[in-house]
């Protein structure tokens, strides 16, 4: 029995410490990122947040994410990319990539330069799909960083 509590401790101080390294070598600070998105949205009340490890390819990458809203509410949305490289465009849709009539309603490109927190308010909307469009990074392909984005409602 002894041996049994002994192996089970050793194999959680081995799996949590893997953890850990992992947390450490993406360098993303989820915490923080959460806090500084936490700080942007005044008076919304919290919705939901979605924490998202990109990690480039040597091709370009569109990963999108479904955002559940409900009709009447207004949203805002905030884009916190501090840990990643250049290069993507953050994107927001009224459907989902594979429909035809899809209708952009707001995108990063238009930002200013060096901006790392993206705080948009949506219009009222059915639906909204946010899509990352990754560039190709062939020159270092395990380059990764990450994102977080939050969702707010009044």
């Amino acid at each position: 029995m002894k041996k049994i509590v002994l192996l089970s401790l050793i194999a959680v101080t081995v799996i949590s410490a893997g953890f850990t390294t992992v947390q450490l070598m993406d360098g993303c600070d989820k915490r923080a990122l959460t806090e500084n998105c936490k700080k942007k949205l005044d008076d919304f009340k919290y919705d939901s947040q979605k924490y998202s490890k990109i990690n480039y390819l040597d091709h370009d990458q569109k990963l999108e994410i479904e955002v559940p809203v409900f009709i009447g509410e207004k949203y805002r949305m905030i884009f916190n990319t501090s840990y990643l490289p250049k290069g993507i465009v953050i994107s927001v849709y009224t459907k989902s990539k594979d429909s035809k009539k899809r209708e952009a309603i707001y995108t990063t490109k238009n930002e200013a330069e060096g901006t790392k927190v993206y705080v948009f308010d949506a219009p009222h909307v059915r639906n909204m799909y946010v899509d990352y469009d990754v560039p190709t990074y062939a020159s270092n392909p395990k380059l990764s960083g990450c994102v977080v984005f939050m969702v707010g409602y009044k």
